[in-house]
Formats: structure tokens, sequence, C-alpha cells
């Protein structure tokens, strides 16, 4: 997954089409606009693009001889690519766009069509990137906080116990059988400290309790259940 915002300097876009005319057509258009264009004439071409590098955007015919835009549509969801995908069509093919639009397709343009709608529909693309990458951050962001307040949550008891102990140990209370009972309860609590960190090591499923006063942490009891 991609968690840069596309800025300016960065916005790059693949065109895949049979037709070299309509790749370089697209690309001057888009240029002006400040977007870096890769053309690919033909989907197979295409498809050896996109193994080198991920587009932001991906603009694709739906027809084309070789490999079609179905099929780069298919190539790019397998590869879990979070490249947008706008296709392109004719009149006598509006009915697949719905099969591309099911497929995974972000948006679609109909030939013949002018600048300022690949204008807008590329801009809206880029758009719709900045938000998706500011919601997994955001996301991203409250993971790390939610994980933070359960090490502290989990941690602190046990913690708390050894320290305690380690500081009454320090201070020579005690005879020796206390100072034993001090020593396994450290032992004791230095245990569960440990399985906490396995647990949080081990975690495979994002899974979350909730405490009175709304704090949210995560539930590594569950959420490492399972683990080898």
């Amino acid at each position: 997954m991609k968690s840069s915002t596309p800025h300016e300097e960065e916005k790059a876009v693949l065109v895949i089409d049979d037709d070299e005319g309509e790749c370089y057509l697209v690309e001057d258009i888009l240029s002006e606009e400040g977007i870096k264009v890769d053309v690919a004439v033909g989907g197979e071409m295409g498809i050896r693009l996109m193994t080198e590098r991920e587009y932001p955007v991906v603009i694709t015919d739906l027809r084309m001889p070789d490999i079609d835009g179905m099929a780069v549509i298919d190539f790019i969801h397998k590869r879990r690519l979070n490249s947008l995908i706008v296709v392109i069509t004719g009149y006598a093919t509006i009915d697949s766009v719905i099969d591309a639009l099911r497929a995974g397709a972000y948006d679609y343009i109909i030939k013949p069509f002018s600048a300022e709608l690949l204008r807008f529909t590329v801009r809206r693309a880029f758009d719709y990137i900045t938000i998706r990458d500011e919601q997994d951050r955001l996301r991203y962001f409250e993971m790390v906080m939610q994980l933070a307040t359960t090490t502290a949550h989990e941690v602190f008891q046990p913690l708390t116990v050894l320290m305690g102990e380690a500081n009454a140990i320090a201070k020579g209370e005690g005879d020796g059988a206390a100072a034993k009972e001090m020593a396994r309860s450290i032992l004791s609590e230095a245990r569960k400290i440990r399985d906490i960190i396995r647990k949080m090591e081990n975690l495979n499923d994002y899974v979350t309790k909730s405490f009175p006063g709304g704090h949210i942490i995560l539930d590594i009891e569950k959420g490492s259940s399972g683990s080898s």
C-alpha cells in the first residue's frame, strides 16, 4: 500500500491503448497539467510496464487485440496494486463498462472525449488518491496509538509490582524467607511481561476491546489466538 500523497511532481499516469495516436493524444493533454505520462501501445506492453513500477492512475482502452482492458484490470487486482483504473471505451462497447466497473475500475471515459473531460476525470482520480492515502495514514496512526496504549495498559501493573519488590530488596527489607518470596513475585510478574510481549509479537488479527470512558486498546488475547 502506498502512503505518500501524490504531490504535483509525483503524479504519474500510464496510458494503455492499441491506438498509438490515441496514446499520444492523452499524453499531450495530461502533460499540460504537469502529469508524467508513460505510454503503452497495447495491453502486453502495459502489463510489462506495471511490473516495473506502480502507477497511481492507469488509463486503459477496453478493446485491444493482444491483452484487453479487462485483463489489465485483473492483473492490477491480482498484483494488489493501488492503481486507480480509468477505462476508455467507444459507444459500441458501453455494456462492457459495467463489467469493468464491477471488476474494480474507478471511472470510465467514452470515445470520443474532450480534453476537458479527460483532465477532469484524472484530476478527480488524484483527489481520490489523496483522500484515500490520508485515511490510510490516519488508520495507521490510530493502530500505532492503540498499540502504545495497549502496551502501557498491559505492562504497567506487573511492572509496578516488579519495581516495588525490587525496591524492598534494595532497602534490605525482610529476612531470607521474605526475600525469597519477593524474588518469586518478581519472577512471576516478569513472566507476565514476557507473555504479553510474546502475544504482541504474535498478533495476527486486529481485535480491539473498549473500556469505560471510550478507551480502546488491542485485545492481544484474541488477536494472538491461533498463532503458532
